[in-house]
């Protein structure tokens, strides 16, 4: 019985150690890991890898960059700044209704071909006219302050009238007109205006103008009265614009123009006047008739008041369209040599669209 009972009490001792021992390592392990989550939660939050892949579908970036318990927050990313341009170039189109006056002379061309013989006056009479101008410009800046514009402009003008020829009596004709524009401009405007409600510009150029003038009769009593000249004018502008924006958004801006200029040039005009009869002849058997050479100096100005809207194309807004509609006048002094001065006037609707590039 002793032998027995002494062995069940080495058995007891051996299992009572060995508990001990499996207590304190569970003791110490979980020691151990409650002193690694408080380092967890106390270290800083890692650095965000500029390469890292995207975070995958349902994570927010929060929970891929920092742990759970970090509510610092990531600084949004820094948009690029837009890249400064310092080109323009632009192109355009314009169109123009007009009705108005215009002067043909009359008498120039007769007096040297009748020698005098006759009396004929020396005139420029004013005639109704409605004409059509179709244009285009090209415009190109550096530095987006001092442009150079280069237009053309092609004008059809026509009408009908009763000429008081004098001795030759009342003749009803038809008479057309094409003239051709050429213009260069140099044009400022002001940097410091830019982007502001409020903008200005100045510009000074010249201007090379053709035109083909004829005149008809078309219900002679006894002859027919007939004219055909030519002309070259040459012109210096100066001018100025205004504008207002009353309404800008992200891409589109609205705004009120205003325009004027002066101009200043001689004309130098080639004038061929002819009578013929229906039947039989004129009263002047055997006349040569020839042309005469009319020097004209003549001044003027053009005003243009304009609704102006532009549209920014694209990300970058580099491309942009432009428009204009509104109203345009001319008003121009003639002087004719041996017949005073007379005025000329046109004015109508106006329309303008254009491309405009910065690069």
């Amino acid at each position: 019985m002793k032998t027995k009972l002494g062995s069940c009490s080495a058995v007891s001792r051996t299992l009572q150690t060995t508990r001990f021992k499996s207590a304190q390592v569970v003791a110490i392990s979980l020691l151990a890991t409650l002193k690694l989550m408080a380092q967890n939660q106390t270290a800083p939050a890692p650095a965000v890898d500029a390469g890292a892949a995207t975070p995958a579908p349902g994570t927010s970036p929060q929970q891929t960059s920092a742990p759970p318990g970090d509510m610092t927050m990531m600084p949004p990313p820094m948009l690029q700044a837009p890249k400064a341009t310092k080109n323009e170039i632009s192109v355009s189109g314009d169109v123009m209704f007009g009705e108005g006056t215009v002067t043909l002379p009359l008498g120039y061309s007769l007096k040297q071909s009748l020698g005098g013989g006759v009396p004929t006056p020396l005139s420029a009479f004013s005639v109704p006219r409605n004409s059509t101008y179709f244009g285009g410009t090209i415009s190109y800046s550096y530095g987006q302050a001092w442009y150079v514009d280069l237009s053309y402009s092609k004008g059809q003008s026509s009408g009908n009238q009763t000429i008081n020829t004098g001795f030759l009596g009342a003749l009803d004709s038809n008479f057309s007109i094409d003239d051709t524009w050429y213009q260069l401009y140099i044009k400022y405007t002001f940097p410091q205006l830019r982007g502001k409600r409020f903008s200005a510009y100045l510009r000074a150029g010249a201007s090379y103008v053709t035109a083909d003038i004829t005149d008809a009769s078309v219900a002679p009593a006894a002859l027919r009265y007939s004219q055909k000249d030519t002309t070259d004018e040459f012109l210096g502008n100066i001018g100025f614009g205004l504008g207002y924006s009353l309404y800008t958004s992200g891409r589109f801006r609205f705004g009120v123009q205003f325009e004027g200029e002066g101009f200043y040039g001689e004309r130098s005009q080639q004038s061929l006047e002819n009578l013929s009869a229906d039947s039989g002849p004129p009263g002047f058997p055997g006349l040569n008739f020839v042309s005469a050479n009319i020097n004209n100096s003549l001044y003027g100005g053009i005003a243009r008041a304009t609704m102006r809207a532009e549209y920014r194309l694209g990300q970058s807004g580099l491309f942009k369209i432009f428009g204009e509609l509104g109203v345009e006048g001319w008003y121009t002094l003639i002087d004719y040599p041996d017949a005073g001065s007379s005025n000329e006037l046109l004015w109508g609707p106006y329309a303008k669209l254009g491309l405009r590039y910065a690069f």
